[in-house]
């Protein structure tokens, strides 16, 4: 797959603007599914970039390779928290669930 720096930014782009807005979405919201699934495609799209990248012999800049990972690190770093925050929304509504049918497993025993 050939790259272009261009492209490559393109993409950075999109990611942070996807990123960003899973961030200030609502947990209920729908449109977080699609959201994540753009991000997913995305992402693989970079990473086939950034390979091809960094497998061009003729390719010299440092200072670009650098700016790529310390971009990837602030990319995982973000979507860990989102992950995070969105896992600990689950094992709330879980335990609420989990609190409801023991009330209504009191309830019926009555």
């Amino acid at each position: 797959m050939d790259y272009s720096l261009a492209e490559i930014n393109d993409i950075n782009s999109k990611l942070m603007f996807i990123i960003d807005k899973i961030e200030k979405s609502k947990p209920e919201d729908e449109v977080v599914s699609d959201l994540v699934s753009e991000l997913h495609l995305l992402t693989k799209t970079r990473q086939k970039l950034l390979h091809a990248l960094v497998s061009d012999t003729n390719f010299t800049d440092r200072e670009v390779l650098e700016q790529q990972f310390d971009l990837t690190q602030t990319l995982i770093k973000q979507s860990r928290k989102i992950m995070d925050f969105r896992q600990s929304l689950l094992q709330a509504g879980n335990t609420t669930k989990r609190q409801i049918n023991v009330y209504k497993a009191i309830d019926s025993n009555r």
